[in-house]
């Protein structure tokens, strides 16, 4: 008797573990006729395959609405002079710091003509402020100044996207090939002139801050996705391409110097795991490097040139969280915080992709 008891739990525990499955498995269903029918995909997941940009639908049409807030700064030292007998420092000892504060208002609107293709365009609204710090106020190494710049608000570069998926998740993970290209519709880096602060001769500030990169760009990449229980792995691998183009005024002096530039290219690649909690929650954990080449300006009259410090190496570790109210609309928040020097410190992010 007490054999068949311990005999029945034991199944029930395996038919038990056996019905249970990931959030991202589906079952299947049988109807009155004995049709067998798939159930639609858990709400938690098709938010991980919409960031990913592997959901498709033929006629389906997607807002996207999102609200940015990027923080960074970065400290100098600079020093002009030489050192007397091997320890004494003689000479002019600079020390500054940089901090700036991004908020940008966005919205991307999509749209599926088929089951394998998307199009989608993304128009950015950008307010910066820049705070510009460094001793040397009076004269003095003990007493700092600082400098405040910001612009109220003004358009990105606008960008436009088509996505195709390649290959489904049957037997390997789903693969989608993407094509951007961006537009420099938000304000030139190039021609604003940089002043120095009357009080503080050691402190140097641009007039006004950019909103763009002022160069039209091309940007072409693959994205893979694949669940593997319990989780949903996928990365990405992209590369940009920036157009040279030529500029009434390069300099960063109140005398214009007409000349082109070639903007760094850069390669991207990333990856990392996401987690489907429950039908409306889940969570992500990922890993982005951007690999960036130096900038290149070519005055009138002169050689290609490049510009020091202009290429760099940013890396930032993504934790992000989704949680979907319905099938139609998902609410995605993410914390991105720099790894690298060239990474912003924090990027904090909200998105409300919205289907129609």
């Amino acid at each position: 008797m007490h054999a068949r008891k311990s005999g029945a739990v034991l199944w029930g525990l395996i038919v038990a573990f056996i019905s249970v499955q990931p959030a991202w498995a589906a079952s299947s269903t049988q109807d009155a006729l004995g049709v067998q029918h798939k159930p639609k995909t858990q709400e938690s997941v098709q938010a991980v395959y919409r960031q990913q940009n592997a959901l498709f639908k033929a006629g389906q049409v997607i807002l996207q609405p999102g609200l940015s807030y990027v923080y960074s700064d970065s400290n100098s030292l600079t020093l002009n002079g030489f050192l007397a007998l091997g320890a004494i420092f003689l000479g002019q000892i600079n020390v500054s710091k940089v901090q700036s504060n991004i908020e940008t208002l966005s919205l991307q609107a999509s749209y599926a003509p088929t089951d394998d293709f998307e199009l989608s365009m993304t128009v950015p609204y950008l307010a910066r402020q820049s705070t510009y710090e460094s001793v040397g106020a009076g004269s003095s190494s003990l007493q700092a100044s600082q400098q405040d710049v910001q612009n109220k608000g003004q358009i990105g570069d606008a960008s436009a996207s088509l996505y195709c998926q390649l290959s489904g998740s049957q037997g390997g993970p789903a693969t989608v090939w993407s094509l951007t290209a961006k537009a420099p519709t938000g304000r030139s880096p190039y021609g604003i002139p940089v002043v120095t602060q009357p009080q503080n001769s050691n402190l140097s500030y641009p007039q006004s801050l950019p909103t763009g990169n002022g160069l039209w760009s091309v940007s072409t990449g693959l994205s893979f996705i694949k669940p593997v229980s319990p989780a949903i792995l996928f990365g990405s691998l992209s590369y940009t391409y920036n157009l040279p183009q030529r500029f009434g005024n390069i300099s960063s002096t109140t005398t214009p110097q007409p000349g082109q530039v070639a903007g760094g290219n850069s390669f991207s690649l990333g990856g990392g795991t996401a987690f489907a909690l429950n039908r409306r929650v889940s969570l992500t954990l990922s890993v982005d490097e951007t690999f960036i080449a130096a900038t290149r300006i070519k005055p009138q009259g002169g050689p290609w040139q490049p510009v020091v410090g202009s290429s760099g190496n940013a890396a930032v570790l993504n934790l992000g969280m989704s949680y979907a109210d319905s099938r139609s609309v998902t609410i995605v928040t993410n914390l991105g915080v720099g790894l690298t020097k060239d990474a912003p410190n924090i990027n904090l992010s909200v998105t409300m992709p919205t289907t129609f």
